[in-house]
């Protein structure tokens, strides 16, 4: 089938299929941290598979096979601890120093009772992790430790009760700008660099003046109503015998 290709296709096939190979396998790795205990190295707690890209990309986690050993003894360890941190970062392709991968916290004492988690991947413009968030739940308002009665402490301590997180969600999150502020147009100002000040608004007899004066001058140059002299030329007749 490939034989009827032509060579620029098959050489664009072979340089596809090159880079696919090429990808290194993004993992998921945790730990535990408290001054009081040993500095552990990290270990595998998943696989990162990426599919598709841009808005579309999206992520899969596929657990160690050592995991939920790895949750049981981490909850032995921290046993009374409520300051330790449970870490979990992503390994860098090309970065040996883990104090170089992205990396979050929570704390240790909510692992045994949370029911749901979640990790957030920042990605930068070319797709590729940056940043980690992870989220554990549900947990108090304070951030506290849950408190343990002292009847049930020693049943809900046990390492034997831990049970892993079943509900793990993973979301992706692409670089975004956010929107552009909307700038004022800078006042005018003149040679001298001061501001033009405003054009003061003129009041009607300022607007209307000479509208008013012709109206006057016309009222003023009208002919006044004609005189009657019915009177006068009764009286002169009157006067001829």
């Amino acid at each position: 089938m490939f034989s009827r290709l032509p060579p620029l296709l098959l050489l664009l096939l072979a340089h596809l299929l090159s880079l696919v190979r090429a990808a290194p396998d993004l993992r998921l790795t945790h730990r535990i941290l408290h001054p009081s205990l040993p500095a552990a190295p990290f270990t595998d707690r998943a696989t990162v598979l990426l599919t598709g890209s841009g808005p579309s990309a999206d992520a899969r986690l596929v657990p160690s096979e050592t995991l939920a050993h790895d949750l049981l003894h981490f909850t032995a360890a921290v046993e009374g601890l409520n300051d330790a941190l449970y870490q979990v970062a992503l390994e860098r392709p090309g970065e040996p120093e883990p104090s170089q991968w992205p990396s979050s916290f929570v704390l240790a004492c909510h692992l045994p009772y949370s029911t749901s988690e979640s990790f957030t991947l920042h990605l930068d413009q070319n797709g590729t992790p940056f940043s980690l968030d992870y989220f554990v739940g549900p947990i108090p308002h304070n951030g506290a430790c849950p408190k343990k009665s002292p009847k049930s402490s020693a049943a809900q301590s046990s390492p034997a009760e831990f049970r892993p997180i079943a509900n793990t969600t993973v979301a992706l999150r692409s670089p975004s700008f956010p929107p552009l502020p909307q700038l004022r147009a800078p006042p005018p100002v003149t040679a001298e660099g001061k501001p033009v000040e405003a054009p003061k608004e003129k009041s009607f007899l300022e607007k209307y003046w000479m509208y008013i004066a012709i109206a006057l001058v016309a009222m003023i140059a009208a002919p006044g109503p004609a005189e009657e002299d019915a009177g006068g030329r009764g009286q002169g007749s009157g006067g001829r015998r």
